[in-house]
């Protein structure tokens, strides 16, 4: 909305016209009090490249982990990142995508497992770091594995993978992938 009435590249007819409206006096009245978020929402950052990266083909039920701590079934979407001016003087979003073209009837998308390898550093790098939400994945994979029930899930693996390295004394690399998935499944984790 600031853009649309305060920019210098938007035409002042259009300035003009959005300069008069304002933002909603009832909404996000706990941030600075002028009606406007206080927290930017930020959808994909920076991810860990791990011991196994998720991708497409792990969403589409082409290929399959080893060693699931949690499941996953939304389909693959990012969201375009700018317009762009066509040579006919159209705009154009670039970069958005959904596809849903899972392993399921129909083209539906179905569950499918994140390999613990995904929340864990490589060998080497650091033996006491469990990453749940900026996890190993390639990008068109995070778009379907960003669900927070997703993330709930992985956090819940995070936390028990940590407490069996630290009752066994290992890294969490050398986590036995038997004694974590056992306790997930009694503490009722949805697993493969």
């Amino acid at each position: 909305m600031w853009t649309l009435a305060n920019h210098k590249r938007i035409p002042k007819r259009v300035r003009e016209y959005f300069s008069k409206w304002g933002t909603c006096r009832d909404e996000f009245t706990d941030g600075p009090g002028d009606g406007w978020q206080s927290q930017l929402y930020v959808r994909e950052g920076r991810r860990m490249v791990g011991e196994t990266v998720m991708t497409e083909s792990h969403c589409r039920g082409e290929k399959t982990v080893s060693r699931p701590v949690a499941m996953a079934a939304y389909t693959m979407d990012s969201h375009h990142v700018r317009r762009v001016e066509t040579a006919d003087g159209f705009v154009r979003n670039e970069g958005n995508f959904e596809d849903s073209r899972g392993a399921g009837l129909k083209g539906a998308m179905v569950p499918y497992g994140i390999d613990y390898g995904a929340i864990v550093p490589k060998r080497g790098e650091c033996t006491n770091l469990l990453v749940p939400v900026s996890l190993s994945a390639s990008h068109v994979a995070f778009g379907s594995i960003r669900m927070e029930p997703v993330f709930f899930a992985l956090g819940q693996a995070a936390g028990t993978a940590a407490a069996v390295a630290v009752e066994k004394g290992v890294a969490v690399q050398d986590v036995p992938y038997a004694d974590l998935r056992r306790r997930l499944v009694a503490d009722g984790q949805v697993l493969p």
